[in-house]
């Protein structure tokens, strides 16, 4: 099985493309678990797709921005000023953590407006 390529939908428009980070938390883990892999911004959604060679695919996700509840700035471990914390409509958490966090955590809150 071939690992997971993200492509634009239709009408989509992309902000940022394979931007480094890590993902902290996400619904599938109940603790902070550290999963390297690379962003994607879209007009639409937010996608992660985790990096490494075994078991990408189960911790790879993408959000839709629509369905965002709130977004604040955060830590990540161990205290370090990378992380955004996004909070869906349905409770769920997602907690990325990115170089120039500023950047997207105002893109992002662009467009929740």
């Amino acid at each position: 099985m071939s690992k997971k390529v993200f492509e634009l939908n239709e009408n989509e428009k992309m902000f940022a493309s394979k931007i480094a980070g890590d993902c902290w938390k996400m619904p599938k883990f109940s603790i902070n678990r550290q999963v390297s892999g690379k962003y994607y911004f879209t007009d639409k959604r937010i996608a992660f797709l985790a990096t490494g060679l075994i078991g990408t695919e189960s911790v790879s996700w993408e959000i839709e921005i629509k369905n965002i509840s709130t977004i604040k700035k955060c830590l990540t471990p161990p205290f370090f000023p990378f992380g955004i914390l996004i909070t869906m409509k349905n409770g769920d958490k997602y907690k990325l953590s990115i170089f120039s966090r500023n950047k997207y955590y105002e893109w992002i809150s662009n467009q929740l407006n």
